[in-house]
């Protein structure tokens, strides 16, 4: 089974017409089963939109759905990767009405693996920053004195690692997205 990657978008500047706009994507959603799939709002066929090619190239995953959406965010689950190309889309799409959109985002694998956090506005991303595996271990050393003399693959290790993994992951996005966003805030 492939590694979900959970994606938060939230808009933290979107005026009326933004969000006629972001309602206006969003009505273009047909639920299959309990499954609402974020290739919907490109409003294409769905021979094309199920496509493995076309949603990496467009979405930036192999598929993604929709976890949960309202009028100023909305929550994506993915295969494997965070998806950037489809997050970049929807953003340029409410630029069109809206040219100061800015977007926070925050994204993680399940694992994780990875995790990250960016910050959109009309003309692409502001900033990003992603953290990798390698970088969250030793995150997680200096955040764990006590998680250093313990030995990998033990249950203690996997039981330390998994009680703070997520404090970790939650602490290192918001410490980002707040130092990016306060210049382009009100």
């Amino acid at each position: 089974m492939a590694n979900n990657v959970t994606t938060n978008v939230e808009f933290v500047k979107l005026n009326d017409a933004g969000k006629a706009k972001l309602q206006e994507l969003y009505s273009r959603i047909k639920a299959e089963g309990s499954y609402e799939w974020f290739s919907d709002l490109w409003g294409i066929d769905k021979e094309t939109s199920n496509l493995y090619e076309w949603n990496l190239e467009n979405v930036g995953s192999k598929w993604c759905y929709f976890d949960e959406r309202n009028s100023i965010h909305f929550r994506i689950v993915s295969a494997w990767s965070y998806p950037d190309s489809g997050v970049r889309w929807v953003i340029d799409q409410l630029a069109e009405v809206d040219p100061d959109v800015i977007a926070k985002v925050i994204y993680e694998d399940e694992m994780p693996n990875f995790f990250g956090a960016a910050v959109y506005n009309k003309d692409g991303f502001i900033d990003q920053c992603e953290w990798e595996s390698e970088e969250i271990e030793e995150l997680m050393r200096e955040k764990l004195e006590s998680y250093k003399d313990l030995q990998e693959g033990t249950d203690e290790y996997s039981d330390v690692y998994y009680e703070n993994i997520w404090e970790l992951v939650h602490e290192k996005q918001s410490e980002f997205l707040e130092a990016v966003t306060f210049n382009y805030l009100d």
